[in-house]
């Protein structure tokens, strides 16, 4: 679809659950992205404010006790690294102190995806497996643009383009969301002219390597989930050297122009084996056959969009996000299955709050603003339009993401600073994460990426959903685990 949007998928996992509570009374959004590069109305600042001092350029990070057992800091970053003397923002760390500090092995840097998605968040949820965080500090920081981190909050709401019915095709709903998308893109370049362009992955992986500097260490090693890959890999290219040991799960392929249909034919897949999944159990509540009740509530809310009480009604672009959002992890496939139940008797409810929460716990104006900076996206309407078009053919569910996206980034209030295709040079031995049946990143991503860098090794997980690293899987987290600490790849073409 355009960017890929993507949170790990743990943390999505434990939005959703609260989803799950909602849905018997009332409602919230999620962190997983508009079908772009991967979460919906801006999130506010990630937990409590930390109290630490931001310290001045270049010294080393003071920590201050913070959220419970955690260490907070706040370190001081220019705005455009290529400029001298200009101004500053901080970036918001916290740390997670190994378990075993006699025998730690150094830092780990975590990010979860987005973009927009909070690192803070990610290593205080206990993401990091135990065996892993008893070796290495750990260590979340908030990308500039999120949370505690120079957060964005757009003047006019990233949901706004959904609340109609951005259809391909269909002339009134095109122009009806293309006006909702000016709105949105020119109070975003008018309330944030300054920080809009500095950004990009390119300024964040600057970022990174200013906190290895005042965290005082000559390597890290990193783990990025889904957008976070992007981060690594552009962090690989900046600073070969300065890694120790890297994990990407859930691979973005920054080589792809922006308005890329995979990740929409992806979504269509998983929207496939969810339902032949429902088809094999009596007790799926979407029934025999799911795709055709969602194709009856489409139209329904084509015709009206539905109301839901306290909340505005359900429409084809709501619709669609809160299709997305449970079809992240198989787990949640039960929460999609209610939902569909409930709108084709005539209840909206479910689904409008899967919207929402597809709006929540991960910042989509910072998505936004990274994705059409970090991809080349079409500047003509026209091609946009007939793009999307395209794309509904191969993805009839998700096109509207597919057009929303290509419009956003079109008509961004400033220029494109595409990503370029790493080398992989200098970048020590990367260990590769996919999954065949990913809804955002498509497995070939990850094939894709894993011939680029040499002496990469790829560990596939044959299932479902966004990510997998510690998420319980044995054969998964063993092999990651004992690379992260001990450095041993796993074997050539390992399956879990």
């Amino acid at each position: 679809m355009g960017p890929r949007r993507t949170t790990a998928r743990g943390m999505l996992g434990a939005l959703l659950a609260g989803a799950l509570v909602l849905a018997g009374c009332s409602g919230g959004s999620a962190g997983a992205p508009p079908l772009q590069s991967s979460s919906p109305s801006s999130a506010a600042p990630s937990s409590s404010a930390p109290a630490a001092p931001a310290t001045p350029l270049g010294a080393p990070a003071q920590f201050v006790p913070c959220d419970g057992t955690f260490q907070c800091a706040q370190i001081t970053v220019p705005v455009d690294y290529t400029t001298p003397g200009s101004p500053t923002i901080t970036i918001g760390i916290v740390r997670q102190p190994a378990a075993d500090q006699a025998n730690k092995l150094g830092v780990l840097l975590v990010n979860p995806g987005g973009p927009g998605g909070s690192g803070i968040e990610t290593v205080e949820s206990g993401q990091v497996p135990a065996a892993v965080a008893a070796r290495f500090d750990v260590i979340g920081f908030d990308p500039r643009g999120v949370g505690r981190s120079a957060n964005l909050a757009c003047p006019i709401g990233p949901d706004t383009p959904y609340y109609g019915d951005p259809d391909p095709g269909d002339p009134a709903g095109e122009a009806s969301t293309a006006q909702a998308v000016d709105r949105y893109d020119q109070g975003c370049g008018d309330a944030y002219r300054q920080l809009l362009p500095h950004l990009g992955t390119r300024d964040v992986a600057r970022d990174m390597d200013a906190i290895r500097t005042a965290l005082g260490q000559q390597q890290i090693s990193y783990l990025g989930y889904s957008y976070g890959t992007s981060i690594g890999q552009v962090y690989g290219e900046q600073f070969p050297q300065r890694i120790r040991a890297m994990v990407l799960d859930g691979v973005v392929d920054v080589t792809l122009p922006g308005l890329d249909p995979s990740q929409a034919e992806s979504f269509e897949n998983s929207l496939r084996q969810f339902a032949a999944d429902c088809a094999t159990r009596p007790t799926c509540e979407a029934g025999p056959d799911a795709i055709a009740m969602l194709d009856r509530v489409r139209a329904r809310v084509a015709a009206a969009p539905i109301p839901v009480p306290g909340m505005s009604p359900l429409s084809p672009g709501l619709l669609e996000l809160g299709v997305v959002l449970p079809l992240y992890s198989k787990g949640n496939w039960p929460t999609l299955a209610k939902a569909l139940k409930a709108a084709d008797a005539g209840d909206g409810g479910p689904f409008r709050r899967l919207a929402a929460r597809y709006f929540e716990g991960s910042n989509s104006d910072t998505y936004n603003a990274v994705t059409c900076l970090d991809n080349s996206w079409p500047r003509n309407t026209d091609e946009v339009l007939a793009q999307a078009r395209a794309a509904e053919q191969r993805a009839p569910h998700f096109s509207g993401n597919v057009l929303v996206s290509g419009l956003t980034c079109a008509r961004w209030p400033v220029p494109q600073d595409p990503l370029t295709p790493p080398s992989g040079a200098g970048v020590p031995p990367t260990l590769i994460i996919g999954t065949t049946n990913d809804p955002a990143t498509p497995y070939t991503n990850s094939l894709n990426l894993a011939r680029r860098l040499p002496g990469s090794a790829l560990l596939t997980y044959r299932g479902d959903g966004h990510t997998i690293y510690g998420q319980g899987r044995p054969c998964v987290d063993d092999q990651v685990n004992r690379y992260l600490i001990a450095g041993t790849l796993p074997a050539p073409n390992a399956v879990c």
